[in-house]
């Protein structure tokens, strides 16, 4: 039994308790995952939940949620998981929107982009694998930039509850900040 640890990376195996444990609080109410910070991406969880209470609170029947870098989708299917408890919750319909290029990190331009680390093309996205895997969500492919002008004229979305920034790059946070 001792020697199972020197084939098992010590994060894989907190990983595995912790998806255990993830599991088993799965059968609580999405509150009280919440606040027993049982949820996999907490601040997800916590925006959508506080943005779906304001809005019962201002009488909005409609919400959306946008996430600016989607990469391979993981943030946005967890998305629709919480959106789906939250909506059950709150009677609030929550709209998912994800803008990404779809071809990964941009080159870095800046030394706080940590060009050491992050490398042009990294998470980059399989486009139809995660259509094929989102239920409602909804992907806005293209330069960020670009599809940020036309998104309110194009999808008419609901008013905004949350908006998640997941640019990695130091530049192009700057930048998206001062569209």
């Amino acid at each position: 039994m001792k020697n199972i640890f020197k084939y098992i990376n010590k994060n894989q195996l907190l990983e595995k308790i912790k998806n255990k444990f993830r599991r088993k609080r799965k059968l609580d109410s999405f509150d009280i995952r919440m606040e027993k910070q049982s949820l996999e991406r907490m601040q997800y969880g916590y925006i959508c939940f506080n943005a779906a209470k304001l809005a019962k609170k201002l009488g909005h029947k409609r919400i959306s949620v946008i996430e600016y870098g989607v990469a391979g989708g993981r943030g946005l299917l967890i998305l629709e998981e919480y959106v789906s408890e939250i909506k059950k919750i709150f009677g609030i319909e929550i709209d998912i929107y994800g803008f990404d290029s779809s071809k990964g990190l941009p080159k870095p331009v800046d030394y706080r982009d940590l060009p050491y680390h992050w490398k042009e093309g990294f998470f980059n996205m399989d486009e139809n694998y995660l259509r094929s895997k989102l239920k409602f969500a909804n992907l806005v492919i293209g330069d960020i930039e670009l599809t940020s002008k036309t998104f309110f004229s194009k999808y008419k979305p609901a008013p905004i509850g949350a908006i998640i920034h997941d640019f990695d790059l130091y530049s192009s946070t700057k930048m998206h900040y001062q569209c």
